[in-house]
């Protein structure tokens, strides 16, 4: 008796302990670039009465065709935020995606071992983290769990109940693109039922589920036509494939956007804990339905494969996998165990129960407590601070609210990051270059948008006739624009802080209209937090790189030094510093910093350029020469000491060395970067 109270006990701890991982996994400061473009437009649909057609937020594509596929999700999210703010926001995240768990948990669950139930939604929750956000997708994942969760009821109850499936997609079609996955569902059901006979020679063709199948299938297409695009919003997930497709045929926004990206390659942002959270979920998943291959639905094996493909080809997906593949691993593994006891070779084993639920409600209160002490996310790779509001250092709240006081001429050129919060902010007074509905802009127009150098900030500034400047450095690379635009008289810096830089044209007279900061005054930025937080480790970021692009070396190395103080185990924490030493004239000490890391790294490329350079600048251009070689011989391709080595045959009066050395460059690099543009240069040089 004894024995049992206390395996009830830990079962209701680790059902306790799986619902505050989804709490403490969802209670995190909103840190997404599109939430303010879908709160405004929320606020716009609630306001006018009527979804827009066309787009209203923008002074490039004014009055492109828009398919606002997520007004309902629009609407609802402003809705939320009226009743309390962010906070409601946060908080009606948390209850989404205890809505999610509560809904796989009614797949394959077993109430005599609910430890596969804790496991594998355990490991869904850790795996899907980095997508808790207040976006569509989040309604898309408890949409795709409810269709799934109706089409496992209906293989159990072949009753009508599977026809709610069509008033999920009716839902569905008006939140997000991703609609398609219901219809796609209910569709690997309906063949997987048409294959049953085929692949199980003595079971007979179920003629009614294959009907209501198909009936269901047909209905929820038809669903996806009732959205206020009608067709075109019908067919929007289509014009999504190429984005997700091999990576040879995937368009420009495919290869861009970072949650596009494959997580398998070297463009990945998938870091190794969540690269073994996919493959545990996936092999322990493939596990289950090779030792049910007796008794497995056919339906299993299919989904299963799909999503994998779908995870392969942008790590966004692998949420999606997760979703399916938890519950495919818990009714599979007990659809196993159950055959397993009902043959006879195998039997209760009361202390293995007992273990088992200790252990999962042990593993789970640990990863509760992880993320609660927010330490989970910084493993993962990614900048999350716990907290019920925004993460204020990820979006350009100063420069916009200078903005919205000082009302200086537009119109604002600005990276795409900006633009969300812009729109929320400054809409109507300001509308934005560009921003992340992607499918307004198109590929061509969104390069052309690009404002990654002084070159093309001139292009879409003399086309567009910008009066102010927003550079949002704390999160896109604007070194040189930054110090381009703070020394060109035509633009005075009216603001700055350790998100974003604001520059403004001069009058015709060249005076400057809003008092041009000092960028050496002491009181520039307010004193560096000392929190050990995203928030804080982002400021101390910016704040080096602002002083580091405008050349305030010995700024930028008092800044360093204080983020160490914070941040002693930073990445990179010691070449930084290095580096920075080496600008300020500490040689010396700057290349005792990289002897000792590249002891430590022989095979670090990067510390081999760095001292190649220092060897380069203190004239010993043999020992330059063999460091820039060494990098080359580890990483051939590496762009900047292809540079260097070509700087150096130039040197050396071997023109044709040098000029294969930059051919290289270009070869090897954007054509838009700085070491490609100085390539074409000096090729454009050596051959006068």
């Amino acid at each position: 008796m004894n024995g049992q109270w206390l395996r009830r006990v830990l079962i209701a701890v680790g059902w306790l302990a799986l619902c505050g991982l989804a709490i403490a996994l969802s209670l995190q400061d909103i840190r997404t670039f599109d939430y303010w473009w879908h709160l405004r437009s929320g606020q716009l649909i609630a306001e006018t009465g009527a979804v827009p057609k066309v787009d209203p937020f923008s002074f490039t594509v004014p009055g492109n065709r828009w398919i606002d596929i997520h007004w309902l999700h629009q609407l609802g999210l402003y809705g939320v935020y009226q009743l309390g703010g962010h906070r409601a926001v946060v908080i009606a995240k948390a209850l989404m995606v205890l809505l999610l768990t509560g809904i796989l948990a009614t797949i394959g669950h077993r109430r005599s071992r609910p430890s596969l139930s804790l496991l594998g939604l355990g490991l869904m929750l850790l795996l899907i983290s980095d997508r808790i956000m207040p976006r569509p997708e989040l309604p898309t994942f408890v949409c795709l769990a409810a269709v799934f969760a109706l089409l496992e009821r209906f293989e159990r109850k072949p009753d009508a109940w599977v026809y709610a499936i069509v008033a999920v997609q009716l839902f569905w079609v008006n939140v997000h693109g991703l609609f398609a996955l219901g219809i796609a569902l209910a569709g690997i059901y309906l063949v997987a039922e048409l294959l049953r006979p085929i692949l199980l020679p003595e079971a007979a063709f179920r003629r009614d589920r294959v009907q209501r199948l198909a009936v269901v299938t047909l209905l929820a297409a038809a669903a996806s036509v009732v959205n206020p695009n009608f067709l075109d919003g019908a067919l929007y997930p289509i014009e999504q494939l190429g984005m997700i497709g091999p990576a040879d045929d995937r368009g420009y926004f495919g290869s861009l956007i970072a949650e596009l990206i494959p997580p398998i390659g070297p463009r990945t942002r998938v870091g190794t804990i969540g690269m073994a959270l996919f493959g545990t979920l996936g092999a322990f998943s493939f596990a289950s339905m090779l030792f049910n291959w007796r008794t497995i639905r056919s339906a299993h094996p299919l989904i299963w494969v799909a999503f994998l493909y779908l995870a392969l080809g942008a790590q966004r997906n692998l949420a999606l996998f997760a979703i399916v593949a938890a519950p495919i691993f818990v009714a599979n593994s007990n659809e196993f165990l159950d055959r397993m006891r009902a043959s006879g070779r195998s039997s209760p084993r009361p202390r293995l129960a007992l273990a088992a639920s200790g252990l999962t409600a042990a593993l789970l209160v640990v990863a509760v407590v992880d993320v609660a002490s927010g330490r989970f996310f910084p493993r993962m790779g990614s900048m999350r601070d716990v907290g019920l509001g925004v993460m204020e250092t990820f979006y350009p709240i100063g420069a916009a609210e200078w903005i919205a006081a000082q009302r200086p001429p537009g119109p604002i050129c600005h990276h795409m990051a900006a633009g969300g919060y812009l729109i929320w902010r400054l809409y109507p007074d300001y509308k934005v270059m560009s921003d992340g509905r992607l499918e307004i802009y198109g590929a061509e127009k969104f390069q052309s948008l690009g404002m990654s150098s002084p070159e093309q900030f001139q292009k879409v500034s003399e086309e567009y006739h910008c009066g102010i400047a927003l550079v949002h450095f704390s999160l896109i690379q604007s070194d040189a624009l930054l110090l381009w635009l703070h020394l060109n008289s035509n633009w005075q810096m009216g603001f700055v802080d350790d998100a974003a830089a604001v520059f403004v044209r001069t009058r015709p007279d060249g005076l400057a209209q809003y008092g041009d900061l000092d960028i050496d005054a002491a009181d520039l930025f307010p004193p560096l937090s000392n929190e050990r937080t995203a928030s804080s480790k982002m400021q101390h970021l910016a704040r080096t790189g602002f002083y580091l692009a405008m050349h305030r070396y010995d700024k930028a190395l008092a800044a360093w030094e204080e983020t160490l103080e914070s941040f002693p185990d930073l990445e990179q924490g010691a070449m930084v510093h290095a580096a920075l030493l080496y600008h300020n004239g500490f040689s010396a000490a700057s290349e005792a910093i990289f002897r000792e890391l590249l002891a430590a790294d022989p095979e670090n490329p990067v510390l081999h350029t760095q001292i190649g350079d220092l060897r380069m600048e203190s004239g010993d251009r043999d020992e330059a020469r063999r460091h820039f070689d060494a990098a080359l011989a580890i990483d051939p391709s590496h762009p900047y000491a292809m540079y260097r080595r070509a700087m150096l045959a130039e040197g050396d009066g071997d023109k044709e060395g040098a000029k294969l050395f930059y051919l290289r460059v270009m070869a090897a690099s954007d054509p838009r970067s700085s070491l490609a543009i100085g390539a074409r240069k000096r090729l454009e040089t050596l051959a006068r």
